[in-house]
């Protein structure tokens, strides 16, 4: 594609790029796009080195999250940065809007996001900013508009997610999770088309596995929240988490990460109500990798599409809802889907 070779030029800089889901987003990026060149970016040099020769065509640098231009030379030609580890200065985001180049970002919870909307605002024409923190990078937000669809008005969309306690990038999740929760109330939720935010025991939840067992939850702040109220305007919509067992590995396979959605709303005059659910046996990092993957194409015009223009995106802003799924099952996503 002659647009990948052009933005071969500038190199894609993965931020964070031996880190799990770094590792995971370069190997589905090469799988991709195989001749476009990469920067893998982290603070050892060795580390990333030793992703740059696995991944091909790609160079490691080492970068400083807390300096301008994240500690690279003004000599390194960049054509997207991809932010994989969490910033709390914004360097790669200002350094992708000095150079007027992608920004991608999914590491800015929804309780602290408010720089980046600053710094967007004051810079609104520098560079497309894609805000991409949803549960795994949108995976569970497209899978919800998907099943939106059927619906002439959506009432209530429930989400729920297992974190499986074997999955290696388990405990870093709950890491962030518990950082977030440190400085804000456990959950922001809608209800009744007012955003509320849950303490306590209303923030105790319960959902169906993908097996159908009943789960105790936890409601937890994700983009995926205000994505979906503002896409479909259903005034409910939660999200719940689980650290636990996967259905998968319930079975005796693999630690899959296993989202589920369930929808109330109508449709033909009736009452209708879906059930929809998502599993993918290579776990979250990989999926998280892959969602970043895709919303990077995205963003790029990889996808036999224009460029997107400077402006502020979320992932469901940048791609096809069929598109996004069907490229999810294609690398071994599970996806079911039932509606009465």
């Amino acid at each position: 594609m002659i647009l990948e070779n052009k933005v071969a030029l500038g190199q894609v800089l993965f931020a964070g790029g031996s880190g799990l889901v770094g590792r995971a987003a370069l190997k589905w990026f090469r799988q991709r796009h195989p001749s476009v060149r990469v920067l893998v970016g982290g603070r050892n040099l060795q580390a990333a080195g030793e992703v740059a020769q696995e991944v091909g065509a790609a160079e490691a640098v080492a970068i400083n999250i807390d300096k301008p231009r994240l500690g690279l030379g003004d000599d390194v030609a960049v054509a997207a940065v991809v932010m994989l580890a969490p910033e709390a200065g914004l360097k790669g985001m200002s350094y992708a809007q000095d150079l007027g180049v992608p920004y991608l970002n999914i590491n800015a919870a929804l309780t602290e996001s408010g720089p980046e909307l600053a710094l967007f605002a004051h810079r609104a024409t520098a560079a497309p900013v894609v805000l991409a923190s949803h549960w795994m990078a949108g995976a569970a937000t497209f899978l919800a508009l998907n099943s939106a669809k059927g619906f002439e008005i959506v009432q209530s969309i429930r989400l729920g997610a297992i974190v499986d306690e074997k999955d290696p990038v388990g405990p870093a999740a709950l890491e962030d999770m518990e950082r977030v929760h440190g400085a804000a109330p456990p959950a922001m939720v809608f209800e009744g088309g007012r955003r509320v935010w849950l303490f306590g025991d209303a923030a105790k939840g319960k959902f169906k596995s993908v097996d159908g067992r009943s789960l105790d939850a936890t409601a937890f702040s994700t983009f995926d929240t205000v994505s979906l109220h503002a896409a479909t305007g259903a005034p409910d919509v939660r999200f719940d988490l689980v650290n636990g067992e996967s259905s998968s590995r319930r079975r005796g396979g693999e630690a899959a990460t296993e989202i589920v959605v369930e929808i109330e709303g109508e449709a033909d005059g009736r009452t209708k109500s879906s059930r929809s659910m998502l599993e993918f046996k290579h776990g979250t990092a990989s999926l998280t990798g892959l969602s970043v993957v895709l919303s990077l194409a995205s963003v790029l015009g990889f996808n036999d599409r224009s460029p997107a223009r400077p402006g502020l995106y979320l992932p469901e802003l940048l791609s096809d809802t069929k598109w996004f799924l069907d490229e999810l099952r294609s690398a071994g996503a599970t996806i079911y889907e039932d509606s009465k």
